[in-house]
């Protein structure tokens, strides 16, 4: 039996562009950007990247501030109803909270390029339908809500 494949970046941007999956690189990470989640409406960054002996597909939706805790509150629900993905809440000091979910693929073994392509759409079809759940719940930032109103006039 010939051995399995164990891909580098190379090898998955072969196979992303043989089945017409979109990616583009940036110059900030080594990671495979997946414009179709990106654009959806909530989804700030979503990559595949290899690190060590896996493959990571993962997205992350900018919480508003005040999100943070009905988010939290859903996540048991969340990582129940989606159980191949790993949901969370990420806070850093320097930006807003986000919710990460991510999933992985042992390489190390090999894999074949349809267990790849699997991965990945199967990843983008939970991440999306995840997406969607959270923005029915009005937790996501839009940027759009960064603008400040105008101040009302003073009446004397």
């Amino acid at each position: 039996m010939p051995a399995l494949p164990i891909p580098d970046h190379e090898m998955l941007k072969a196979w992303l562009e043989q089945y017409q999956i979109e990616y583009y690189l940036c110059s900030s990470c080594e990671g495979l950007h997946l414009p179709q989640l990106q654009d959806m409406n909530g989804i700030y960054d979503a990559k595949i990247e290899i690190e060590g002996d896996f493959v990571y597909c993962s997205a992350s939706i900018e919480l508003r501030p005040t999100g943070v805790m009905p988010a939290h509150a859903e996540l048991g629900r969340l990582n129940a109803h989606y159980p191949t993905l790993k949901i969370f809440v990420e806070m850093v000091d320097d930006t807003l909270p986000r919710l990460v979910m991510c999933h992985n693929l042992a390489i190390r073994p090999g894999i074949e390029e349809a267990q790849f392509i699997y991965f990945v759409r199967d990843c983008m079809e939970q991440m999306e339908q995840v997406a969607n759940d959270v923005k029915k719940m009005g937790v996501i930032f839009y940027p759009e809500e960064d603008v400040e109103a105008p101040s009302p006039t003073m009446m004397h």
